[in-house]
């Protein structure tokens, strides 16, 4: 007949069927460190859960077992299902009750000096009792307020003379001393919110009173800094200059901004690229103002500053090639081209989200294509394309291959494979050499595509530019700018052809020694 060894239980062996009793797991060695551990791990366990302190001295772990009631499925699981809980017995484990003598009478002694240490306190406290009442009959009562001056600043006069009489008169009624201290309390808290209300009035007079904050105006910017910082223009005599060129043939949108201001409210969304809603604070106009102020002044400055943006005179190219040029091409190339790629919302369309998903990008984007002179200036810039569009179709249906002349060469990465396009027009593509069919390539392309790559790089400086120095273009472009609206020409076209401008009049990034 087999036990089971938790204390309080009665099972046995003959007294019902379909109860498992479960031996106390060994610790097994020769099968490996990490099973030996898992073993030894169960072995502990099992024993914390038994909760015997007789097994030490009575060798009842070797012959003894654990019934089936003690496991959530009735049985113990095996050794290697280590996140099961049946794992280690977790059901009516019951508790030793194995003490020597000397521990009971150890422990009844304790409870004993406990319950004779709270009869005597039990005493003390009810003699106080007795005696409060006396000692207040002998003494007349004081009515004394505590305030934590700490806390508490600025108490005003009145309230602390109150304090005063209210210590030295004589015992009152509860009513009256409640009145008292609702009447202290309240000037108090009135006195602070009073305070409060002060200090805020005098801050928003600060900011916005006057003669406080004023929108930015003219003199605000005629630091060469803060030009650089607001517009990404080199000074402000050049920024004057294009002011001054677009600023006749605006409209002015706002009453309480002059024509200067609408125009600072243009370049710095296109600079720093900021909420609407921002600049709408910074200006203290509306949201709908702002709005109407950036569409309105897009357009005058497309219409003014897209002269900026022309193609090279073919002397002006021969007379001012940069080194770099003249070393590897002469004085042949004429534009380098090159596409890039701005982020842009989700369209709801679902013609339109596939049209410009991009799998170079993995994201909707739309395609620009950019070509600039060996001089470092942008001198064409496409319409924005879906980012679907290859780069040979873009540069084949934008109206760049119609502006080139007979004798023209045109720089291009690997992607633009365009030469007999470029062909027909009379002119010649240089681009990269190809490794497709060979296993390396030749000493001499490798020297040709050195020399391709050590100049075409200009024009990926100067996308990266446009890029730094107008950070609209490096955020996501809601959908409202692509929509062609009353001029059939979509935002975002007008907002690429301005940035582009704005870059060349500042600094060439080419040299030209």
């Amino acid at each position: 007949m087999v036990h089971c060894i938790v204390v309080g239980c009665v099972s046995k062996s003959d007294k019902k069927e379909g109860i498992g009793f479960y031996s106390i797991p060994k610790m097994v060695t020769g099968q490996g460190e990490d099973h030996e551990k898992l073993t030894e791990e169960r072995r502990r366990l099992w024993i914390s859960a038994i909760s015997r302190a007789d097994t030490e001295t009575k060798n009842i772990l070797q012959s003894e077992r654990v019934c089936g009631h003690h496991f959530i499925s009735g049985k113990a699981a095996p050794v290697w299902d280590r996140h099961n809980p049946d794992w280690v017995p977790t059901l009516n484990l019951g508790r030793t009750d194995y003490r020597d003598e000397a521990a009971k009478e150890k422990q009844q002694k304790e409870a004993g000096a406990r319950a004779k240490r709270a009869t005597g306190r039990k005493k003390k406290r009810g003699a106080e009792q007795h005696e409060t009442p006396a000692a207040a009959k002998r003494t007349p009562q004081r009515c004394v307020r505590q305030i934590d001056f700490a806390q508490v600043e600025d108490v005003p006069l009145d309230v602390e003379m109150a304090d005063l009489s209210l210590e030295s008169k004589e015992p009152q009624d509860a009513e009256t001393r409640t009145e008292e201290l609702q009447y202290a309390f309240s000037s108090v808290s009135v006195h602070q919110e009073s305070k409060i209300a002060g200090t805020q009035t005098e801050e928003f007079e600060y900011m916005f009173g006057a003669p406080g904050y004023q929108a930015p105006d003219r003199d605000f910017f005629k630091s060469a800094d803060k030009v650089r910082f607001y517009t990404g223009l080199p000074t402000y005599e050049v920024l004057m200059i294009v002011f001054d060129h677009v600023a006749p043939f605006v409209t002015r949108r706002s009453k309480s901004l002059d024509s200067f201001q609408e125009f600072m409210i243009v370049l710095m969304k296109l600079r720093l690229n900021p909420p609407f809603q921002a600049l709408a604070y910074q200006f203290k106009v509306s949201l709908a103002t702002v709005s109407r102020i950036f569409s309105t002044w897009i357009v005058a400055l497309d219409t003014r500053l897209s002269c900026f943006i022309s193609w090279p005179d073919r002397e002006d190219l021969w007379r001012t090639m940069p080194r770099c040029f003249l070393h590897t091409f002469g004085r042949k190339v004429t534009l380098i081209i090159d596409c890039f790629e701005v982020f842009i919302a989700k369209p709801t369309n679902l013609l339109a989200r596939a049209q410009t998903f991009s799998s170079y990008k993995h994201h909707n984007t739309i395609k620009v294509l950019i070509g600039i002179t060996p001089q470092g200036t942008i001198s064409f810039v496409s319409e924005a394309w879906g980012g679907r569009t290859s780069d040979k179709f873009l540069t084949e249906n934008c109206g760049f291959l119609d502006k080139l002349l007979p004798g023209d060469t045109v720089m291009a990465d690997r992607g633009f494979t365009i030469d007999e396009s470029v062909g027909l027009k009379q002119g010649q593509l240089v681009i990269p050499a190809f490794t497709k069919g060979k296993a390396q390539l030749d000493p001499i392309d490798v020297e040709k595509s050195r020399g391709i790559a050590n100049v075409r790089i200009h024009v990926e400086r100067v996308i990266g530019l446009l890029r730094r120095k107008y950070t609209f273009l490096q955020g996501t472009i809601p959908t409202d700018y692509l929509v062609c609206r009353e001029s059939k020409v979509p935002l975002v076209d007008r907002i690429i052809r301005v940035c582009s401008a704005l870059v060349n009049f500042c600094p060439p990034i080419v040299p030209f020694d």
